[in-house]
């Protein structure tokens, strides 16, 4: 079986991501969009099929990229064997990406598992979140701040792995965070239909986390949408 992907290899990025630091060296606090994306049931699969997932993934999030006019060069990625962790650049359309890349996404993740049986499926969770981080040389570990831990802890939420384990339909399972929803979503500039989204909420580590679950097949009422609905409480992943 063959693992070439579908799309050109990722292409080199630099490793210390965006310059973000002033004349002096001294980095500062920029507002950026954090995607993080992980694959469901990696550690499950044995080395061959792991490797297929991180090549599968790989074009998928490359396609993804370039469908959405966006160029992977630009951006800060964190990876690890089974996801990354991505900072994308300054002077992005946010409204335009929020809503066009996770179908981009679902799209590229529904050619690349064409043919595969249910068994070796590549299946994703991606978190959306925007907010402060510092990167540069300093940042010898990947980004710090709030953006990078918001969107890894929504990226583990139970309600998000929940939704892959319910639907075995779907490829991809997103979430956002309040912020996004807030600032984005609910806009109406955003392709994502805000009634689509369902509340969710955790505490990790005695700090609380709050999101919008996507949940494409929502009933639309007579009014051509509803609010969401209470919050549902889940248990925060516990590392």
């Amino acid at each position: 079986m063959s693992l070439t992907p579908t799309t050109p290899p990722l292409r080199a990025v630099n490793p210390q991501g965006p310059a973000e630091a002033d004349a002096g060296g001294e980095p500062r606090l920029v507002s950026r969009l954090v995607l993080a994306v992980d694959v469901q049931g990696y550690s499950s699969r044995h080395a061959f099929d792991q490797l297929e997932a991180q090549v599968g993934l790989c074009a998928a999030l490359e396609e993804a990229a370039a469908a959405t006019r966006l160029d992977r060069t630009d951006w800060y990625l964190q990876r690890a064997g089974d996801g990354e962790l991505a900072v994308l650049p300054d002077g992005i359309d946010l409204a335009h990406v929020v809503g066009a890349f996770p179908l981009a996404l679902e799209r590229s993740l529904g050619e690349v598992n064409g043919g595969r049986g249910r068994g070796r499926r590549l299946r994703v969770r991606m978190a959306m979140h925007h907010g402060t981080l510092v990167l540069g040389p300093q940042a010898s570990f990947g980004p710090a701040g709030d953006a990078p831990v918001v969107a890894s802890r929504l990226l583990d939420a139970r309600a998000l792995r929940r939704l892959l384990d319910e639907r075995p339909d779907r490829d991809l399972a997103l979430a956002v965070s309040d912020l996004v929803y807030r600032d984005v979503v609910s806009t109406g500039f955003c392709a994502l239909p805000p009634h689509c989204f369902r509340p969710i909420r955790m505490t990790v580590k005695k700090i609380s986390y709050q999101g919008y679950v996507f949940h494409p097949e929502a009933e639309i009422n007579s009014s051509g949408g509803r609010p969401p609905g209470k919050a549902i409480a889940f248990p925060g992943a516990v590392r």
